[in-house]
């Protein structure tokens, strides 16, 4: 298991973008009613984010350090031009079409009631769950075409960040790190694999630390790691 932790408000919000995309997808492709209505929740909170106007301000910025990355190569800095000129000429009404969708509002209204969604609640939707997988599909992957440009623009600064980066020994001291940085990383990983404990991160570009923790089972309470061990810690985008 990798963790990673953002150093920055805008690769925070990136890795949230991902991992919603990703579970969209995942669950769009299973033929089940319930996996469609996790895969379009999870569309609509993806939507909510990338459809921020800042979110794509910060992609125009995060695509601007890229191209600055030494190690980068030619075809990469081409595609993060070309990425940048696609999200600068995009008009700002470029969601509308998911935003201003009738179906999709009222589902969203109705996913914020706890149990909201039942057909006596909300017939339309389960009229829509009734009509053939293939059909829900193709519904699911028009909607997600909107925000396409965004996603790939995601996807292509995450990827670099994570492939650029440098290796440092951190010493945890009975589980504990601590310490002043001057980083211009955007991200850090840490690799767990071998471990049955994980990390707790807190911290920025300016400082950081790092508890590790275990916990054998959800009905024991996490506790901290009493022991020392050196780990190595990836800073991505540096």
């Amino acid at each position: 298991m990798i963790y990673e932790f953002p150093l920055t408000e805008g690769i925070r919000r990136f890795l949230r973008i991902e991992m919603l995309a990703e579970q969209s997808l995942v669950y769009i492709e299973q033929d089940s009613e319930y996996s469609t209505i996790a895969a379009v929740r999870a569309l609509l909170d993806l939507v909510s984010l990338v459809s921020k106007n800042d979110t794509k301000i910060e992609l125009i910025k995060q695509l601007d350090q890229v191209m600055l990355i030494e190690s980068l190569s030619e075809a990469d800095r081409l595609e993060a031009n070309e990425l940048k000129g696609i999200l600068s000429r995009q008009s700002f009404r470029a969601y509308d079409a998911i935003k201003e969708n009738v179906f999709l509002n009222t589902l969203r209204q109705r996913f914020v009631i706890v149990g909201g969604i039942c057909a006596f609640d909300l017939p339309v939707l389960h009229n829509w769950l009734n009509m053939p997988f293939q059909t829900r599909k193709e519904h699911f992957y028009e909607w997600m075409a909107v925000i396409e440009n965004v996603m790939n623009a995601v996807h292509f600064v995450l990827r670099c960040i994570r492939g650029s980066m440098v290796t440092e020994e951190c010493s945890f001291k009975h589980g504990f790190y601590y310490r002043s940085v001057k980083w211009r990383a955007g991200l850090l990983r840490i690799n767990m694999n071998d471990y049955n404990f994980f990390p707790e991160f807190s911290g920025n570009r300016h400082q950081l630390s790092i508890r590790l923790v275990e916990q054998s089972s959800p009905w024991d309470p996490p506790k901290q790691v009493d022991t020392d061990i050196t780990l190595q810690v990836e800073i991505c985008g540096a």
